[in-house]
């Protein structure tokens, strides 16, 4: 080898030896930034006439487990969303209380009970009368705020869905800039690591919103999929599109999300979406919520069907107790709980007035009605089909405290399955930054070594350097 090539090759080490210390660097200092992989500059040998020359420094790449980076995002999507109906859930929780709180439309109803037993000892004082118009306006009451409680708990979904629209266009928007900035790059054949790792910020993001498929162009581009296969991102970004309702009511209409492409007419796209805090959103306000309402409604309409058609004797009498805004009670139970109210000619009045059916009072101190009332609280009843209760045979206590034990056992099963799934994808993390991020004992050893070989290269070009000056003296 010439002095000039030994210079040459010299040269060229102290190059590629500087730019892998500079991405070394680089990696230690940005170790804890959010999404940054850890880099690797390659080098390769230029081959001049088929002799080995200077060393080629080549694009800084990435290291990053492209599949599991897919399996930590798929995961992802499935914590956010039982982390936003679990948050939901246990607020509805809280609501309800438990069967033995006071508080509790479970307690109420007893309490209900109790005042007709009271009721039943004394028929003819206006105190226990009074005593069970209260207890009735409480269970009302009790009724009235658990429907608003869920209904505010929808119209908050329904809220939030909008600004979570709003967070999936900003990231649609972010990825189409990085993609064609990307693009740019690789035509001119300039690193990109650092974009893509930008871009993955934002995938990631996207990802906890909702379950998204993606996979790359050949030109580095990515294209984004929503999880049932509706392109959200591939030349261009689609826009969502959502309006949140003025008022949400039990049995009122809701908006749709709709995706816009610029060559159809906006769609309904709330059902593609299974994973993510929308998916979850949606599901609290269309199926959760609703649910509760539900329940809540047979619970309300049962119990003022009870108070109906009572048996006493050989005689019905239908006191009516339980009834809507008109003093009816509905043919249905949608939205009754919002609604039910104790019969208004009944505060303040007589129980035994305006009573209808057969039954007739034998005097004051007849106590045939309270005891007939008693009789229907400990006898089991079948009530309307509705999702998650038993309704095949209950006391009216037992199906409400059933109700409320539903909400609870909900809100502890989705906090369980929160647990494990948030588990799963803490593993995931863990291996894709072990795979993917900077581990700086390696980062710092790699240093030493790449400090040693600039220190090589340095000595062979003071040694050229010294052989040159010799032989100039010699010529001279």
């Amino acid at each position: 080898m010439s002095l000039f090539n030994a210079i040459s090759s010299a040269r060229s080490g102290l190059i590629a030896t500087q730019s892998a210390i500079d991405v070394a660097s680089r990696n230690i200092a940005n170790a804890s930034v959010e999404g940054y992989t850890r880099k690797v500059q390659t080098n390769s040998t230029r081959v001049i006439d088929g002799r080995a020359g200077a060393v080629k420094v080549e694009e800084v790449t990435r290291n990053v487990n492209a599949q599991l980076q897919r399996d930590v995002r798929e995961q992802t999507s499935v914590v956010e969303k039982l982390t936003i109906i679990e948050d939901f859930l246990s607020r509805l929780e809280l609501d309800f209380g438990r069967p033995e709180d006071n508080s509790s439309v479970s307690s109420k109803i007893t309490e209900l009970k109790k005042a007709f037993q009271a009721l039943a000892t004394n028929p003819d004082q206006s105190t226990a009368q009074n005593d069970v118009i209260r207890a009735a306006e409480e269970v009302a009451l009790a009724l009235n705020g658990l429907s608003s409680s869920i209904q505010a708990l929808r119209a908050e979904a329904d809220q939030r869905i909008a600004d979570s629209v709003e967070i999936v266009n900003e990231a649609l928007q972010n990825i189409e800039s990085l993609n064609n900035e990307i693009g740019a790059r690789k035509t001119l054949g300039e690193s990109t690591a650092d974009l893509e790792d930008q871009r993955d910020v934002w995938i990631q993001k996207l990802s906890e919103q909702m379950d998204i498929k993606s996979f790359e162009r050949p030109d580095g581009r990515i294209a984004i999929l929503t999880g049932d296969s509706q392109f959200l991102l591939d030349q261009e970004a689609v826009t969502l599109t959502f309006t949140a309702s003025n008022v949400v009511a039990a049995g009122s209409a809701v908006n749709d999300v709709l995706l816009d492409n610029g060559f159809l007419t906006p769609f309904a796209v709330t059902s593609s979406f299974s994973g993510g805090t929308l998916s979850g959103l949606v599901e609290i306000r269309d199926t959760l919520m609703p649910r509760a309402q539900d329940q809540l409604d047979s619970l309300a309409f049962e119990l003022a069907q009870q108070f109906d058609a009572l048996t006493v004797g050989a005689n019905t009498a239908d006191l009516d107790l339980f009834t809507d805004a008109a003093d009816a009670i509905p043919g249905a139970s949608a939205g009754f709980s919002a609604v039910i109210q104790v019969r208004s000619t009944l505060v303040g009045a007589d129980l035994r007035d305006g009573i209808g059916g057969t039954f007739t009072s034998s005097g004051a101190s007849d106590s045939s009605l309270p005891l007939a009332i008693i009789n229907m609280f400990d006898t089991k009843q079948a009530y309307v089909a509705v999702t998650g209760l038993n309704t095949t045979s209950s006391t009216l206590e037992e199906f409400s405290a059933e109700f409320i034990s539903y909400q609870a056992n909900q809100a502890a099963d989705y906090d369980s399955q929160l647990n494990f799934q948030d588990q799963v994808r803490g593993l995931l993390e863990e291996r894709l930054n072990d795979e993917s991020g900077v581990n700086l004992d390696e980062e710092l050893a790699s240093l030493i070594q790449l400090e040693a070989a600039f220190a090589a290269s340095a000595r062979v070009l003071s040694s050229v350097q010294q052989a040159l000056d010799e032989l100039l003296s010699v010529v001279r």
